[in-house]
């Protein structure tokens, strides 16, 4: 965390999902077997005071189809992976060992709904700045045969027997499965929260294309990114563009992908993935190289604590990142937070006045400002109903907050005065 602020970082994606295992305190899965001390202590709790007292946002990076790190079934007979054998997906022949090791499989509806819950359980429980998506993917364009997949695919589209690898229904219907998970993901997370981030960790292989339909991750792996994008169902993507600058073909192939994605991101934002265990001088070619192109942002992988990540701070301080940046703004939101906090602020006004229910409209506004912390008329009636509280230093500090706002508010400054000295009445009493 020390060295995060020292580098003028402003988030950190914590991984608190590896192999359907938690960083957290979870209600579907078991804790991660190498958290060291207390069987109390929660990490993503911890990390998110930590980074926020600092001024850094914490996005909980959750590996999302990926469930096991081995070819062999976990050990725990309570893992998803024991319980539930036929989610795993699989080639047509059964074979369920992908190299990257075992995958829930996307085409059938209970994994998706599974897996639903365990990431909203998370948005729903930490106060967390964004949602991560990893291995939000097939393992390869050979798996999906799951028997529950397969069945749904030809229930759905009243066929029978086993689709061929390369059908064109089929292979799309599996990039649709994938879809499906992420756009329900978007709509209840940002439904429940509106400022949170949805983001996705996307695959960039082999050099980027014309057109993303002949591009690896869509033929492959069945990611279809670019539509996430442009269906506005993520805030942000993140390719892994984790290529070697001393290389000059993989060199060639990070900036056509640069190119790619100012192409590709239609009215949402793509950060380029950095590999940081490279060394510092060529991260800093690459952040360059995508500065010059205009890119939002840019997500270094990974900030562990290695001998190289205190040289790659004083460089990056040094020369990339001298001064503080706020996170990139995501425009497209304001109408959902101003829709919802304009409602909570309804609300509150009508407890407040039809039902003299002070500590609902006090609730009501203050999960208001925490959607829009830009509403001047909602710090202000807050200010009024502390000062009715006789909370005079919760009082001042609202109005304070409606001041810095608007400066002319005169309303607000008069409240404010009388607020405060009572305050100091109160205090010399």
């Amino acid at each position: 965390m020390r060295l995060a602020k020292e580098a003028n970082i402003n988030a950190l994606f914590i991984q608190v999902r590896k192999t359907g295992d938690a960083y957290y305190k979870s209600a579907f899965e078991a804790r991660a077997t190498n958290i060291a001390g207390d069987p109390d202590f929660d990490p993503l709790a911890y990390i998110i005071r930590a980074a926020h007292a600092q001024g850094i946002q914490v996005h909980a990076w959750m590996n999302t189809f990926r469930i096991w790190g081995k070819t062999t079934p976990p050990a725990d007979p309570n893992h998803i992976a024991v319980l539930h054998p036929d989610w795993i997906t699989r080639t047509a022949t059964g074979d369920t060992g992908a190299g990257e090791g075992l995958f829930l499989d996307p085409g059938v509806a209970e994994v998706r709904d599974y897996t639903f819950n365990v990431f909203m359980d998370v948005v729903r429980n930490y106060d967390i700045d964004g949602i991560h998506l990893d291995y939000v993917r097939y393992p390869g364009a050979e798996f999906g045969y799951a028997p529950p997949a397969v069945q749904h695919f030809n229930l759905e589209k009243g066929r029978e027997g086993t689709p061929v690898n390369t059908d064109p229904e089929w292979m799309q219907w599996r990039r649709d499965q994938v879809t499906a998970l992420v756009s329900k993901i978007y709509k209840d997370a940002t439904a429940l929260k509106p400022n949170i981030m949805v983001s996705v960790a996307a695959v960039p292989w082999g050099d980027c294309q014309n057109n993303f339909c002949d591009t690896l991750p869509f033929r492959k792996v069945y990611q279809d990114w670019r539509g996430w994008l442009a269906q506005g169902v993520i805030d942000a993507c993140i390719p892994m563009n984790y290529r070697d600058e001393s290389n000059p073909k993989s060199a060639k192939q990070y900036r056509n992908w640069l190119d790619g994605f100012n192409q590709w991101k239609y009215d949402r934002q793509i950060y380029t993935g950095l590999d940081f265990n490279r060394s510092p001088e060529m991260v800093v070619r690459q952040i360059e190289a995508a500065r010059k192109r205009g890119i939002a942002g840019m997500v270094g992988f990974s900030f562990n604590q290695t001998p190289e990540r205190t040289k790659l701070v004083q460089v990056l301080k040094q020369k990339i990142y001298s001064e503080s940046a706020d996170f990139p703004e995501m425009t497209w939101k304001l109408a959902c937070i101003q829709r919802q906090s304009r409602d909570l602020y309804r609300r509150a006004i009508d407890a407040v006045t039809l039902e003299n229910d002070l500590d609902k409209g006090l609730d009501l506004l203050t999960q208001a400002v925490e959607i829009d912390p830009k509403y001047i008329d909602a710090h202000f009636r807050l200010g009024r109903i502390y000062s009715k509280k006789e909370l005079w230093a919760d009082a001042v500090k609202e109005f304070d907050e409606v001041l810095l706002l608007s400066p002319s508010y005169l309303a607000a400054r008069t409240e404010r005065d009388a607020a405060a000295k009572r305050l100091d009445t109160g205090t010399a009493n």
